[in-house]
């Protein structure tokens, strides 16, 4: 479809030439081309933010036509070899994500047990202690409890504080009960907890909790109502994205307030999506979720198009930078204030492989949540819809050999993190081509 923002709406916005300096936070950092909410803590690579990138090999890169086997090739390829090597919590949890509970490193260590053994820790609250896993380690409260229960690990699974023992059912039963959210306010306990955590909570809380017993006590004697906490997690997201469907679909560019808006959320919020339609499986209907969602659900579809689209408005918009500002927005710290370090100046195609890694983040994570509703029949795509997510599947095959046929070794040599960047969003991409097909990862033996 054309788009009536042409390249001199750009310069009027400050996007382009000499004006991408000043507007560097909006259009780039601000906006999320680079991400401003860290996916994989750098300190969970190599232990401080000084270090040098850990020594690893890289995939030999090669070319592939782009059609759907060599596209699913090329992110289990990328996953698979990256996720032995760097071997950080999050792209450990992520290969399970895109492979199954039963993924292993290269010694046969399953994925899962180096998790359970190394990661979790203990808290108490009220002179009961429970099991969790640390933001250090997981970054998204819930992120690793969803993803085993998804991928049906076992309730017995074992985990390892020190000399004390849990398993996944005490995870669940933990979470239950360090979960702190008041929907009034979701600021109120955490002010990230909407924007970073809760789309993990509410799909770990769906599969755990049958919407006949959906309101709890919580360890600190706070009752929580999952059905209400839905509802208004939903009309905040509504909001953010009220108008975007409709800008799109008029061939218009998604505005930069929408952007910036959309940018707080997790992955550009598509983990919010896919939390209410865990919701909507697990047999949560109230506040007339159904229709809500299909709403969202179309949203979801025409941004297919819509993030494609400003994500390319937001490369150029970086094009003229210069190194030291790419390094500064890579690590998603403008001033510098962690102290965070690339090592010398970035690749020379470092604007193009950044530009197709978030194309990729972005395609996948919807793609992963429309096929989840479809796999569980929850929506039936008109065929305006079909066409639309079969656009949008064609242009993830693209970028997903494109990157295959990159070396992401001077990558890491420049910033470790970004490869691992890189396998998070080729490992929402795998399950996203995965879920329909016999190869689901939920589903592997």
């Amino acid at each position: 479809m054309p788009v009536k923002t042409e390249r001199r709406g750009f310069l009027k916005l400050g996007l382009g030439g000499a004006g991408a300096l000043a507007v560097a936070g909006i259009a780039g950092y601000k906006a999320g081309w680079f991400d401003s909410s860290s996916r994989t803590p750098p300190s969970s690579l190599s232990g401080n933010a000084d270090a040098s990138p850990a020594v690893i090999n890289s995939l030999a890169p090669i070319s592939l036509p782009p059609d759907y086997p060599n596209a699913l090739r090329a992110s289990d390829e990328i996953v698979r070899h990256y996720a032995r090597e760097l071997k950080n919590p999050s792209v450990l949890i992520h290969a399970v994500r895109a492979f199954g509970k039963n993924f292993t490193l290269t010694d046969g260590t399953k994925a899962v047990d180096l998790l359970c053994s190394k990661y979790a820790a203990e808290k108490e609250v009220n002179g009961k202690r429970y099991v969790y896993f640390p933001r250090e380690a997981e970054v998204h409260d819930n992120s690793f409890l969803k993803t085993m229960l998804e991928a049906g690990v076992s309730p017995d699974q074992p985990i390892s504080v020190g000399s004390n023992s849990y398993k996944v059912l005490d995870l669940g039963e933990s979470a239950r009960a360090l979960f702190r959210c008041d929907p009034q306010n979701f600021s109120r306990y955490d002010s990230t907890l909407i924007h970073q955590h809760l789309p993990w909570g509410l799909i770990a809380f769906s599969i755990l909790v049958p919407p006949s017993q959906s309101s709890w006590k919580n360890a600190y004697g706070e009752t929580i109502d999952l059905p209400q906490v839905i509802d208004r997690g939903l009309a905040v997201f509504e909001g953010v994205c009220s108008g975007v469907r409709d800008t799109v679909a008029r061939g218009e560019m998604e505005s930069l307030k929408f952007r910036e808006d959309i940018a707080k959320y997790s992955c550009f919020g598509m983990h919010m999506a896919y939390g209410f339609f865990s919701c909507l499986n697990h047999g949560y209907r109230n506040n007339n979720l159904p229709a809500r969602l299909n709403q969202l659900l179309d949203t979801v579809i025409y941004r297919l198009e819509g993030d494609r689209l400003a994500n390319a408005r937001e490369a150029e918009a970086v094009r003229d930078l210069g190194p030291e500002w790419l390094s500064r927005l890579a690590v998603g710290d403008e001033k510098n204030e962690r102290n965070v370090k690339t090592k010398g100046a970035p690749p020379p195609n470092t604007i193009e492989v950044m530009r197709d890694r978030k194309q990729i983040q972005l395609i996948g994570h919807a793609l992963e949540a429309i096929n989840y509703g479809l796999l569980h029949k929850l929506f039936t795509l008109t065929p305006n819809q079909k066409k639309r997510v079969l656009d949008g599947e064609r242009a993830l095959y693209e970028y997903l050999v494109k990157l295959r046929a990159t070396d992401l070794g001077p990558f890491n040599n420049w910033y470790s993190k970004f490869v691992s960047d890189m396998v998070i969003a080729m490992a929402h991409a795998s399950r996203a081509l995965k879920l329909l097909t016999p190869g689901n990862p939920d589903t592997a033996a």
